[in-house]
């Protein structure tokens, strides 16, 4: 549990996940309870300041962070009685329903060379355009093989004569992508009952 919340904690830190101002002000007093304990028990808040609340690209405008730093003081007052561990669960808990959660992406481009997201969830694969256009998702049901050809990525489709085509930057990234896929589809075909 405490390395699963470490991880989450740096993606979330690190903005691989991101979350709205108010997820944000509640996992960060849900952190400073996990790693430093109740709030009653410091004179001063002070600390705060120095301590890593926010995700990197958040605004670092001064009047900002203490306004917001206040406001993950006050989070944490609220939490006071929780123990260590059940203040990193409910940071995973609500890490987990952040928006993109449990999906890896890729920038690649399509074949009419258009820049894109290439990605994977627990129930396929998932293309993301630009901002506005709908996500295209292919379930692992419809997915016969994946493989690499050079610099591209190749989705064979069942039922369909035509295969899709994605282009990465070099070879070793296109090996990567179609590796990890294909691991995955593997997995989803021996444990198709399960994840139905």
């Amino acid at each position: 549990r405490y390395q699963y919340y470490l991880q989450v904690k740096k993606d979330v830190l690190d903005g691989r996940l991101r979350s709205s101002l108010e997820q944000g002000i509640r996992l960060a007093g849900l952190a400073v309870q996990a790693d430093f304990g109740d709030y009653n028990q410091f004179e001063s808040h002070d600390f705060l300041r120095e301590y890593v609340l926010f995700p990197m690209d958040w605004t670092q405008d001064e009047a900002v962070l203490e306004e917001l730093t206040q406001k993950v003081a006050q989070e944490h007052r609220n939490h006071s009685g929780i123990t260590a561990a059940e203040a990193e669960l409910m940071y995973i808990n609500e890490v987990e329903r952040l928006d993109g959660f449990g999906q890896e992406s890729f920038p690649v481009k399509d074949n009419h060379g258009n820049d894109i997201h290439l990605g994977i969830f627990f129930m396929g694969i998932f293309i993301k355009n630009r901002i506005g256009r709908t996500t295209v998702i292919y379930r692992w049901n419809d997915i016969g093989n994946i493989a690499h050809n050079k610099s591209s990525i190749v989705l064979e489709l069942i039922n369909k004569e035509e295969n899709v085509l994605f282009h990465t930057d070099d070879l070793e990234n296109a090996k990567y992508i179609s590796r990890l896929f294909a691991a995955r589809h593997k997995f989803y075909k021996q444990n198709k009952i399960c994840t139905e």
